[in-house]
């Protein structure tokens, strides 16, 4: 089954927007050789696209932002709001602070001239490579108005611009950081706990950039952001606050049991960010969808029936699926979308096998050492696929990992 928006030939559409024509001409020429995947349209401003998409649906927008009449932040805005499904870009040579930060929720990604045009492409390719996952237009039409990464914008945009330079100020970094007391409080309640094994107390973000690193620092601030942006009705009786421990613990230990299997800094990295997010797709279901997923987890709390199979039935998707095609979109890391996608269902096949284990067992593990709901359906980890990864036999030696880190933990309490 294909999901819809694309061309009777499976070609991706995709609509550049710019004022100037003589760089939709060089797109049009630099990117002659993905005319095999992509159908391409170029429009000459905001009004034209927005013409152009009601007379053809298109997977994807990548527009300028600095244009007359109708700027990038106006047309992806009105993009989001007449057609969600489609995956938002600004690709913009302006680097003006103030403009930036009026794109960050109309956009999915923003790009930065000059950008090559095989990164456009892969970019592209990356952040639509799971609509084949997700083919009920609902739930893709759900996703894709619910924007771009969930945070305070000054903060969280200028930590992803300063991050992604080739040599980021870890000043800068832990500044930006204590700039909001909420971030601030998670990130050094975290980096404080036993599960990290540092000897010393950490009193400042800077510190703990210095000692974690870039890319865990940035995973547990997304995840602080994401549970501030998708608070669920109460009336649902979800506890985020049961949630929030189920989410950095799974991240923990997953880094545990890659650091277990000494997987490289960057793939324990990776890990630990899969795990932190590895339930957003909840988050969403819980605040975009909070009737019918109330319904889901009634099934649940009754009995016998796992939340993941509820939620496919319910929806067609579950979380996971859901969660990782909303990660994919904001251009996350592709072993951590794999992990995320699999961490339920890693025998359908996965390509960074250490990473879907990872997190695969540190899910399994957290469920049955930590119990939030005895009635609850048990989800154990797949020993078969594990063996045939290579894995036999290491299930126990990762509970024990665990096992100590929660015991750790305890004593904190």
């Amino acid at each position: 089954m294909e999901c819809t928006g694309r061309e009777h030939g499976g070609k991706l559409r995709v609509l550049f927007v710019d004022d100037e024509p003589n760089v939709l001409h060089g797109l049009r020429l630099a990117l002659r050789h993905m005319r095999e995947a992509w159908s391409m349209s170029f429009a000459q401003g905001g009004v034209e696209a927005l013409d152009m998409l009601a007379r053809q649906p298109h997977d994807v927008v990548v527009s300028d932002m600095r244009m007359p009449g109708m700027d990038g932040d106006r047309l992806l805005t009105e993009v989001q709001r007449r057609f969600p499904d489609t995956l938002r870009i600004i690709l913009s040579g302006y680097s003006d602070y103030a403009m930036i930060m009026r794109t960050v929720k109309p956009a999915h990604q923003f790009l930065s001239k000059p950008c090559s045009h095989e990164d456009l492409a892969r970019t592209v390719n990356r952040a639509l490579r799971l609509r084949e996952v997700l083919c009920n237009p609902g739930i893709r039409n759900l996703l894709g108005g619910v924007g771009s990464l969930p945070s305070l914008p000054e903060v969280f945009a200028a930590l992803r611009e300063e991050m992604d330079k080739p040599e980021p100020s870890l000043q800068r970094i832990g500044d930006l950081v204590s700039r909001d007391m909420g971030m601030t409080a998670s990130v050094l309640k975290l980096v404080n706990s036993s599960f990290f094994g540092l000897r010393r107390h950490i009193a400042t973000p800077r510190q703990a950039v210095v000692l974690l690193g870039l890319e865990t620092v940035r995973g547990l601030l997304l995840l602080s952001e994401l549970f501030r942006q998708f608070a669920p009705p109460p009336e649902l009786g979800c506890s985020t606050d049961l949630l929030w421990r189920h989410s950095t613990e799974v991240g923990l230990f997953a880094r545990a049991i890659a650091a277990a299997e000494e997987l490289s800094a960057a793939e324990q990295d990776d890990c630990f960010i899969a795990g932190l997010l590895h339930d957003v797709g909840k988050l969403v279901l819980l605040t975009q969808m909070p009737v019918e997923y109330g319904a889901a987890l009634a099934r649940v709390r009754g009995g016998g029936v796992t939340v993941h199979d509820a939620e496919r039935g319910a929806f067609g998707a579950s979380h996971a699926e859901m969660g990782a095609y909303l990660l994919a979109l904001w251009g996350l890391p592709d072993r951590v979308v794999e992990a995320v996608y699999r961490h339920h269902a890693p025998a359908c096949g996965s390509v960074d096998t250490a990473c879907v284990a990872a997190v695969h067992a540190a899910n399994s593990l957290h469920h049955e050492l930590v119990v939030f709901s005895p009635g609850r359906a048990p989800r154990p980890a797949d020993e078969g696929w594990l063996a045939a990864c290579g894995l036999a036999g290491r299930m126990a030696a990762w509970r024990d990992v665990c096992v100590t880190a929660l015991a750790g933990q305890a004593s904190e309490e």
